[in-house]
């Protein structure tokens, strides 16, 4: 049962005392200034650097760019690692060596890819960008594709978002004669991989100021790295001419990329992060990439009007479908296309295995239901299913929606091609119950499992399968779980319904939204409840009619069961609801219904 709370409000001595005259940022109006405190700014200085986060560094004295107080991108070199990893590159530019760009197959790994590849190619570089199979080469370097690169000349691996725990992997590669620099964001083991260069802010010995990153956002400072080697030098050999561009800041239209993988991986949306998304945002938004172009041409979103949202339901989904069912290279052929006949082509394909990817997500969910119906089952306290012939690389999003439908954790597992021996699963809660602790009960049954609270993954020997379900609900029945009516939400703010135009007009100042920066979510008082329409292919949306004395406004509703709303949901009724303001397709305020009360 959810539980709503006013968020701590603005003291009276700060909003002016009693005479309610704002002191606190004056520039800004109520709104803002209440939205600005709960995001725990309280001075105007942080206020402004939270509204306009500067992208711009400075010179210092000997040459070196270095971010001022006013900036937040953060000097590269005081990440570990950085330097001699510039140094490494530039000797292969100079010496002419063939590198590889090896990165992860979701979206950040492929966006990161396609950046680093595409500056480094521009800096003189022969350079594959090597993605390995989600399933059939799992997540990570690995010794059969760094043979295959050697054989191919490769004499140089730069990882991106992947490699920070890949010990044996980097000593094989220095066996080869590969040397090996690691750009990654995740967390860091205790022993460190033998690599030339381990550049990862989450290293204990980081000076970094920013630990935050995504895994783009590390390539994206080795990017940064390499052209103030390059700037302060001046320029230290023959760079291909395309470089001269480089000095004017033609870097920065590498940030749609920093930016696509920035507001899809989940990171905090703070600080340099924060930085990164605004201005990835404001670069796509350009629409000079043909691949992207292509696909928000086929989505029929308006480069002008594309919010973070966009990128998290419509475009990720599409990037990572392709790992998800095939191969991750259609994706990242999407990212780097250089002409709109192929952009076309790639969006096009894309979206058809995305098109692919949500029928059998749909298809498995509807056997995994039927099984429940048709067994006992359904009475267990989480649900343990699984088949042969499941796609590994779906069942994460198939557990989430039975998940949602079911209210218990749910483990799903299935065998990819090739594979006769190996199980491959995901698993999901509602965060009630961690997953990974569930399990930490029956480690000895896994060859490997891993993971947060609410999603994991998991592998194991064909032979064990069959211990599954009853190990699992044994570990499940010795874990405390969060009782449901301990779930508190935060309320931002009390919103009248007159207000909703000017808050529409106030919240883009601050987007993008995401962790660590909330959407604003508002309860409007006593609204009356107008005419209702439900549309949608699903039947799944629900457009209503909200007024308050003279006040008139549209909200939108999206549910699982049309029940959900419209047991409250009544033309004629007086409610309070719960929601965010958004801008509708026209470009206009409208209201997202969350919740009614």
């Amino acid at each position: 049962m959810k539980r709503y709370r006013m968020r701590e409000q603005m003291p009276a001595e700060l909003a002016g005392g009693p005479e309610n005259v704002r002191a606190i940022f004056p520039q800004h109006s109520a709104l803002l200034q209440d939205l600005l405190y709960g995001r725990g700014i309280t001075s105007a200085e942080d206020a402004e650097r939270f509204l306009n986060p500067r992208f711009d560094a400075v010179q210092s004295d000997n040459g070196d760019e270095q971010a001022d107080g006013g900036s937040d991108s953060h000097d590269p070199m005081l990440l570990p690692d950085m330097e001699k990893a510039v140094e490494r590159i530039l000797l292969a530019a100079k010496t002419g060596e063939k590198i590889c760009v090896w990165s992860d197959y979701d979206c950040d790994g492929i966006p990161g890819g396609v950046l680093l590849s595409e500056f480094l190619r521009d800096v003189g570089l022969s350079v594959v960008h090597y993605i390995p199979h989600r399933h059939k080469e799992g997540y990570g370097l690995n010794k059969v594709g760094l043979k295959e690169l050697r054989e191919r000349g490769v004499t140089l691996v730069i990882t991106v978002d992947l490699g920070t725990t890949n010990v044996d992997e980097v000593a094989y590669a220095n066996e080869l004669g590969i040397d090996v620099i690691i750009t990654d964001h995740h967390l860091v083991a205790e022993q460190l991989p033998p690599a030339f260069a381990v550049i990862n802010p989450k290293r204990p010995d980081s000076q970094y100021p920013f630990d935050g990153l995504c895994g783009a956002g590390v390539a994206w400072k080795l990017v940064q790295g390499v052209l103030q080697k390059i700037r302060m030098e001046g320029n230290p050999f023959d760079l291909p001419a395309v470089m001269t561009g480089y000095a004017q800041g033609r870097e920065k239209w590498l940030l749609d990329l920093v930016g696509i993988a920035t507001l899809s991986d989940m990171v905090p949306l703070v600080g340099e992060n924060r930085m990164l998304a605004r201005y990835g945002l404001l670069v796509m938004k350009k629409n000079r990439r043909p691949g992207l172009a292509a696909l928000l041409s086929l989505l029929r979103i308006k480069p002008a009007m594309l919010t973070e949202d966009d990128i998290g339901f419509m475009i990720a989904p599409r990037i990572n479908a392709a790992s998800r069912m095939d191969s991750p290279q259609l994706a990242a052929s999407l990212l780097a296309a250089k002409n709109s006949d192929d952009a076309r082509e790639f969006a096009q394909a894309l979206s058809a295995v995305n098109d692919e990817r949500k029928t059998v997500v749909a298809l498995t969910v509807k056997e995994v239901n039927k099984r429940l119906a048709t067994s006992d089952l359904a009475d267990a306290p989480i649900i343990v299913m699984g088949n042969p012939n499941w796609r590994p690389g779906v069942l994460g999003l198939v557990a989430n929606s039975l998940m949602q439908a079911h209210g218990k954790p749910v483990f799903l597992w299935g065998r990819e091609g090739g594979e006769d021996d190996v199980i491959r699963g995901s698993c999901r809660s509602a965060g009630d119950v961690s997953v990974v602790e569930i399990m930490q009960g029956a480690a000895d049954i896994f060859a490997h499992f891993g993971g947060h609270t609410a999603s994991g993954g998991f592998s194991l020997t064909q032979e064990r399968v069959h211990e599954l379900l009853p190990r699992l609900v044994a570990s499940h029945a010795l874990l405390p779980a969060v009782a449901s009516d301990e779930i508190e939400i935060l309320i931002d703010r009390e919103l009248q319904l007159a207000e909703v135009s000017h808050a529409h007009r106030e919240l883009p100042k601050l987007a993008p939204f995401g962790v660590g920066n909330h959407k604003p979510l508002f309860r409007i008082p006593r609204v009356t409840i107008g005419v209702i329409k439900i549309f949608g292919k699903a039947k799944d949306h629900l457009e209503v009619m909200l007024t308050q004395d003279d006040a008139r406004a549209t909200g939108i509703a999206f549910f699982s069961t049309p029940e959900s709303f419209q047991k409250t949901l009544v033309e004629g009724a007086l409610v309070d609801i719960i929601g965010h303001v958004e801008t509708d397709w026209r470009g206009g305020p409208r209201v997202r219904v969350v919740d009614v009360i």
